[in-house]
């Protein structure tokens, strides 16, 4: 019991960094424990553990197996008091199964085949001088009368050795007996009388939603300087753009400078959003262990790093950039029109990093370069940035805006700035007087000549199109989470299990 307390114990360190091997190692199998599921797979679970320490998981272990789960685990040279509580035993050699069956007989069937057993020997060096070709053990290996001084001829007949142990269990009652188990089972399978193993949770989705947020949460809190950093370098562009721009203004040119202003906003969103690919490629294996563990759920993990990631690190520091630049600029006045701004910048923001996200979810997500991605959105925002010198070019690549979402971006923040403004108030009938070209004095002659509809739908078609590309892009990140295979790589050395 003292084990199980432990785990309990360790269990309060799940959020934390423990401090300890032992208690790391106590968390690691603690985790394990917490969806109770009926196989349990360890490696090497009494690394760096002292012998009571050891003494006290194995225990626990052999307590939890009697309880009807099945524990299976990798160990290297256990004593006695450990190997003696052990249910059934494997050794493995050169990818090959030199042994497997009872614990217990272990020793009489190598005693069978010839090998001398001394009862001062460790059991489990025994074996492992056995599998590793050790010949101390063997009956035939002094009647060549001399010792092995090359290392080929060892390794030679190593080899033989382990071969010769291969081809005897393979000849053996254990072994038949294990295949006749195994094509029943596969049998059963194959027929459909056995059912597929399902990944099930203990724990409800908001649950798991929850605590995916306050770790995500949790994870950006950890770094607190990198936090600092992004955000002063966000503030120091915000505040040099805004300030250029209000040093720049002029009255011939209002509508003008308003219109580069928001490119240069749109184009900010899109460069930022290429840095959000990574939101589900840096803890990729921690998804694959903790969701085949049954943690959670694949819907609540893709949910939960949403709005606990890709909320605070691309929609906070959008909004902050966009209220500082057009504070300082005084683009907008009114209520309305600043919320509706920054509904616009969050849906631009949320569209481009979907981009990337659909890119980066996978399990070939290395196979596509970052680069097809930088060139679709600098061609989709040089064109976007010509059409402000020249309205016959969009009018002869119309085609490309159903593809283009930075031109939905930018068509939404032009509506939504420039409609029911006046930029020739009379006050200022002296200054717009004294330009020499055509001055539009407001948003909607802007508009007109560049065929952007002036209605409310005129926006709203807008907001509708990076809707559904994200939708549909977020669709196929959360279809690549679904279809993403575990790679296991294995570490074989000592797997014995309790059954």
């Amino acid at each position: 019991m003292g084990f199980m307390s432990s785990l309990t114990s360790a269990s309060f360190y799940l959020l934390g960094k423990p401090r300890s091997k032992e208690l790391r190692k106590r968390t690691s199998i603690a985790m394990e424990l917490v969806t109770e599921h009926p196989i349990l797979f360890l490696d090497d679970p009494t690394t760096d553990l002292d012998l009571r320490t050891t003494t006290d998981v194995i225990s626990g272990l052999k307590m939890m197996s009697r309880r009807g789960r099945t524990i299976i685990f990798s160990i290297y040279q256990p004593p006695y008091s450990i190997f003696r509580l052990f249910d059934s035993l494997t050794l493995v050699a050169s990818g090959k199964v030199m042994f497997h069956g009872p614990a217990q007989e272990a020793l009489e069937y190598f005693k069978s085949a010839g090998y001398n057993y001394e009862s001062h020997n460790n059991i489990a060096d025994f074996f492992l001088d056995i599998i590793n070709g050790g010949f101390s053990a063997l009956l035939d290996t002094e009647e060549d009368g001399h010792e092995v001084e090359k290392d080929k001829e060892l390794s030679e007949r190593q080899h033989q050795v382990r071969e010769n142990l291969a081809n005897m269990y393979a000849q053996s009652s254990l072994y038949r007996e294990m295949r006749t188990e195994l094509d029943r089972l596969l049998g059963e399978q194959k027929s459909g009388r056995s059912s597929a193993l399902e990944i099930t949770c203990v724990t409800p989705f908001w649950y798991q939603l929850g605590w995916i947020i306050h770790r995500s949460f949790k994870n950006i809190k950890g770094f607190p300087r990198i936090i600092i950093i992004k955000a002063t370098i966000t503030a120091i562009v915000a505040i040099i753009l805004g300030t250029v721009f209000h040093v720049l203004r002029n009255d011939c040119t209002a509508v003008q400078g308003r219109a580069a202003l928001l490119f240069l906003l749109t184009s900010f969103e899109c460069i930022t959003g290429m840095t959000t690919g990574e939101l589900f490629v840096i803890d990729r294996d921690h998804f694959l262990h903790e969701h085949t563990s049954g943690y959670y759920r694949v819907s609540s993990y893709f949910l939960g790093k949403l709005l606990g990631e890709l909320v605070p690190r691309r929609l906070l520091p959008s909004i902050i950039f966009t209220v500082i630049v057009f504070s300082i600029t005084g683009v907008i006045t009114d209520v309305k029109g600043v919320f509706t701004m920054i509904f616009t910048i969050m849906m631009l923001a949320c569209c481009t990093s979907s981009v990337t996200l659909s890119l980066g979810a996978g399990e070939n997500a290395a196979a596509v370069p970052t680069e097809l991605i930088t060139i679709y959105f600098m061609f989709m925002l040089l064109i976007s940035g010509l059409s402000l010198y020249s309205v016959n070019l969009m009018r002869d690549l119309s085609w490309i805006k159903s593809l283009s979402i930075p031109h939905y971006g930018f068509i939404a923040l032009q509506h939504n700035e420039l409609v029911g403004q006046n930029f020739c108030p009379e006050h200022k009938t002296a200054e717009v007087s004294g330009c020499q070209n055509f001055v539009m004095c407001t948003g909607e002659e802007f508009l007109i000549i560049w065929d952007i509809d002036l209605s409310p739908w005129g926006f709203w078609e807008n907001i509708v199109a990076l809707t559904c590309i994200m939708i549909i892009l977020l669709l196929i990140t959360y279809v690549q989470l679904l279809v993403l295979k575990k790679k296991r790589y294995f570490k074989i050395t000592l797997p014995f299990s309790f059954n």
